[in-house]
């Protein structure tokens, strides 16, 4: 047990009031105006899960699903956290530094792991007394085949729902955005955004069944793109790829690889001579200022040019200056945190209109970016998500 002391103490007790406050409130309600109403949530596998009421605290599978807390418009998001995985801080440091600014007290949100199934502590996160637990189907946390962890959870008594925004994303995102939702008790929030996402998904969807293009482009998509790994880490299925053909393009990497992410060689990118470029960028730059840009970077903070510059320079690797996809100035790069996000609606219009400009050319992705980020408040999430070569 760590002792605090001085101004710490203080910020500790500071932040345990906080805690307390909202489950404080919550039993003081129930005791005036009865027991609170027992729910049921169907999560995304189709379980049926029960819950005595609405959770007040939740512990997340991946701590960046705090981004389905900002679509929904919560508040105080962390006020509703009990516990996270620790990848948000490993994978998307600046956006993590981020809310650190709007709310420094997520440094103390207790973590149950790092960015791995293997590494949960199901000691912690029973300990962290929250009265549901909110994980991915697959991905940096416990996931559906993690029995082991999710009997002893709700042996504990603690609830578990799955939600999914990586293995069919345009499926099982405003599901899951629902399932939240109703675990938390903001059915209106979840609602509200599942009518503005599936509006936003049949801007580019039922404009294609309309009037379905004539040529389906083909795209290299070329995942956390950086200059000190080899060519190419793609995805074949799921994630980014089902973005890449619901927006009317063909990924060349579909039925070669033997799961859904794999690597593609250079000699077999070359041939393919894909005429869209699309790469995935991390948040931040890996060289300090001044020195050359080795990998694509977007994100919070980054401004258009440094996006620019990032994605012209690892362009000028061996091979890919002679891309169909370079030559013609269709080489392109979006934020990599799409892939597992209630945002990825964004993603899909840009690609949408990367891929058939002229059929897509009144579609404004930006404004749909701005909306969805306005729940997000105050966290300050302004940048650069998508650039292009031209």
């Amino acid at each position: 047990m760590r002792l605090l002391f001085g101004s710490a103490r203080v910020q500790s007790w500071g932040l345990a009031a906080k805690r307390w406050a909202a489950p404080l409130a919550f039993v003081l309600c129930a005791l005036l105006g009865g027991p609170a109403k027992a729910l049921t949530v169907t999560d995304v596998l189709g379980r049926e899960v029960e819950l005595e009421g609405p959770a007040e605290t939740v512990i997340l599978g991946e701590g960046r699903f705090l981004a389905v807390l900002g679509v929904l418009g919560v508040a105080e998001p962390l006020e509703r956290v009990a516990g996270m995985m620790n990848e948000f801080r490993r994978f998307d440091p600046v956006g993590f530094d981020r809310y650190g600014q709007a709310f420094p007290e997520i440094d103390q949100i207790p973590t149950f792991g790092q960015t791995t199934e293997d590494s949960v502590s199901v000691e912690q996160a029973i300990l962290a007394a929250p009265d549901a637990a909110i994980f991915g189907v697959q991905g940096h946390g416990p996931g559906e085949k993690a029995r082991h962890i999710i009997d002893r959870l709700e042996a504990a008594g603690i609830p578990t729902v799955f939600i999914d925004f990586r293995q069919q994303p345009l499926v099982n995102t405003a599901r899951s955005v629902e399932i939240v939702g109703r675990v938390l008790g903001l059915d209106a929030a979840a609602a509200r955004f599942t009518a503005f996402y599936k509006a936003a998904v049949s801007e580019v969807t039922e404009r294609l069944k309309a009037s379905p293009p004539e040529a389906c482009p083909s795209v290299l998509l070329e995942l956390r793109v950086d200059t000190g790994r080899g060519c190419c880490i793609t995805v074949a299925e799921g994630m980014f790829a089902d973005l890449v053909e619901a927006a009317g393009g063909c990924n060349v990497a579909k039925g070669l690889l033997p799961g859904a992410v794999g690597e593609l060689s250079l000699e077999h990118v070359i041939a393919s001579a894909p005429e869209v470029y699309i790469g995935s960028a991390v948040g931040a730059a890996s060289n300090v200022p001044g020195e050359r840009l080795t990998r694509i970077v977007l994100g919070a903070g980054i401004d258009s040019d440094t996006a620019r510059a990032s994605l012209d320079a690892v362009l000028k690797r061996q091979g890919f200056a002679d891309m169909p996809a370079v030559v013609e100035g269709r080489a392109h790069a979006i934020w990599h945190h799409f892939y597992n996000s209630p945002l990825n609606v964004y993603a899909l219009q840009e690609i949408a209109k990367w891929l058939h400009p002229t059929r897509f050319a009144d579609l404004r992705p930006e404004q749909t970016l701005a909306r969805l980020l306005a729940g997000f408040a105050p966290v300050d999430l302004t940048g650069t998500y998508a650039v292009s070569i031209r």
